[in-house]
């Protein structure tokens, strides 16, 4: 019997490989989390500017999508392994920079946007890659529960981290990023101790050009993650713009550290239920139309936002609109891998996610411009009214409409 067919029969939590990236990914989630609750905060601290605590975190979104696309055609030159263990090696260091100058009081505005652009592109190589070593130890018949496991894993550890974040924070500002640091060491080591080979996938020889092209070509031939990526583009755009808006709203009216935290949390724990429930989800509701209700549920929730800085009042609207997002993560993760072949997967990946998140690095530097140009009710309506046009691009297409069920993934490829 064979090692592939053998993993397929038992289930993922005998998969000894997969308990691994999923016990790794929420660790490396956990002080992730506590991270982005703190760049902004920190932000605002060192500039006492809305504008200026925004590019904090606009500079982290631009070295994920600067580097992106080259990224991906080294991922499939290299073994994945490798990529995974020299990547979370260099997020460790820099987050070690950043806990260190904090707590000497040394810490600048460039040394911030300057570590925040690095730790992107370490992202930028790191998601490709794991996203590859995923579709190499899971069965493809497994991939969509998988894909909901690793959600699970990653909004259990959102649970803990901004509240811990906040409240470490609280103590001594640079804790948090010493966190980071030290959960992605673990990462790495944790790379280290899978048994599943993870080498460079079999290619033809080619400039990096004609890599990164091919990549793009696979993404912009094939409809259904086409139109998924374009609309990956705007949401995380919308998304940003209204997340940071709401954040920096919070700090502008002195909301504590700990309670911006709570808010997370609260989100969080819908997140965690929402991933309980979206393997049920994913089996009963086509792709296409999730992803469409999702949009649409978020768009509405934002509204009421507008009008309260009550940390009850955003928490729960952030809650209610989180619970759908796991199963549409989930379902367009486990979508994307399964149609793309190893030897592209880290080119796809990454052409992906730079259509993605192209737009991603606008929407908090905008958000801070609009609170200190129009005011928080205006800004949060402009982000409801961005966010629900998202869906425009998918109710456009018939082959998104007719996505369906994963069991019915097989007839859209072929169509495509």
């Amino acid at each position: 019997m064979s090692v592939s067919t053998r993993t397929a029969e038992q289930p993922l939590t005998r998969n000894r490989d997969f308990v691994i990236v999923w016990a790794a990914g929420a660790v490396s989630e956990l002080g992730t989390s506590m991270s982005q609750l703190v760049f902004p905060l920190v932000g605002y601290a060192i500039t006492h500017s809305v504008v200026e605590a925004g590019l904090a975190t606009t500079g982290l979104i631009v070295g994920s999508v600067a580097l992106r696309l080259p990224a991906g055609a080294l991922v499939d030159r290299f073994a994945r392994s490798r990529v995974l263990i020299v990547t979370n090696a260099a997020a460790a260091l820099v987050y070690a920079s950043l806990a260190v100058a904090l707590l000497t009081r040394h810490l600048s505005l460039a040394h911030l946007v300057i570590a925040g652009f690095v730790s992107g592109v370490v992202d930028a190589f790191d998601a490709p890659a794991t996203s590859a070593t995923v579709r190499t130890i899971v069965p493809t018949p497994q991939l969509p529960v998988a894909y909901t496991r690793l959600e699970a894993g990653e909004r259990a550890a959102r649970l803990i981290g901004p509240p811990v974040g906040g409240a470490l924070y609280s103590l001594a500002r640079g804790v948090p990023f010493l966190v980071d640091a030290a959960s992605y060491a673990a990462t790495g080591l944790a790379v280290t101790r899978l048994r599943t080979p993870l080498p460079a996938p079999a290619r033809r020889a080619q400039s990096m050009r004609a890599d990164v092209a091919e990549g793009l070509r696979f993404v912009w031939n094939h409809v259904g993650v086409r139109c998924m990526m374009i609309w990956g583009g705007l949401i995380n755009f919308a998304g940003g713009f209204t997340f940071i808006a709401v954040t920096l709203r919070l700090i502008q009216r002195g909301t504590p550290p700990a309670a911006i935290g709570l808010v997370e949390t609260a989100a969080a724990i819908a997140g965690l239920v929402g991933a309980i429930f979206a393997p049920m989800i994913i089996r009963r509701v086509p792709t296409g139309w999730l992803t469409i209700a999702l949009t649409w549920t978020i768009a509405l929730l934002m509204v009421p936002q507008a009008w309260s800085t009550n940390v009850v009042v955003v928490g729960a609207l952030l809650s209610l609109g989180t619970f759908l997002v796991p199963a549409n993560n989930a379902g367009i993760s486990a979508y994307m891998v399964s149609v793309v072949p190893d030897q592209l997967q880290g080119r796809v990946n990454s052409a992906a996610g730079f259509i993605a998140g192209g737009l991603a690095p606008l929407g908090p530097l905008l958000a801070g411009v609009a609170l200190a140009a129009v005011g928080g009710v205006a800004t949060l309506l402009i982000g409801a009214v961005l966010t629900a046009a998202t869906a425009l691009p998918l109710l456009a297409s018939r082959t998104i409409r007719g996505l369906g069920r994963p069991d019915e993934w097989a007839e859209t490829a072929a169509a495509n």
